[in-house]
């Protein structure tokens, strides 16, 4: 087991994906921060990014650095357990901003006096909290599965290292 399947060259793709996304979500919380309006909510989901961010990056090291069968140290368990269950939680505030994204329907059907900067606007906000929502819910799967895969593969790496007979 050298190479990555299919599958998890996919998962990269979509960590990466996720990465990019998350970061620029962060800057325009920053930018919201700076601009003085609902400042706690613009902290908080900062915050949230920022934690998805690190998570994400976490992800992306677990499996550059351990699949298939590098065990895991405990300072990386319990990194990877915190984090999971802080990002399984923020599937919620996750799922607020795509239903607070409801009221750009109305403008998306009436299409015949949007500019360029409404259809930037439109995208950034509709599908990226979107895209977001949905990247992120198939990323907690996949790293629920990374993180059993990796424990297995090194579970059956020890049981056959002491199986052998000597010769």
């Amino acid at each position: 087991m050298t190479g990555l399947s299919t599958s998890w060259k996919f998962f990269r793709i979509i960590c990466i994906c996720q990465l990019v996304l998350v970061a620029f979500q962060g800057m325009l919380s920053i930018s919201g921060l700076l601009s003085g309006k609902s400042i706690v909510m613009h902290m908080i989901e900062l915050i949230v990014y920022a934690l998805v961010f690190i998570f994400v990056y976490e992800g992306l090291s677990m499996l550059n650095y351990n699949y298939p069968d590098v065990p895991l140290s405990i300072k990386q368990k319990r990194r990877f357990n915190i984090l999971y269950i802080l990002n399984f939680l923020f599937i919620a505030l996750l799922f607020a901003r795509v239903i607070n994204t409801r009221w750009i329907v109305p403008f998306l059907l009436e299409t015949t006096n949007l500019n360029t900067y409404n259809w930037f606007y439109i995208i950034v906000v509709f599908l990226f909290t979107w895209l977001i929502f949905i990247i992120h819910l198939v990323f907690l799967g996949g790293m629920f599965k990374l993180r059993r895969l990796i424990h297995q593969n090194t579970l059956n790496s020890w049981y056959e290292q002491f199986d052998k007979k000597p010769e």
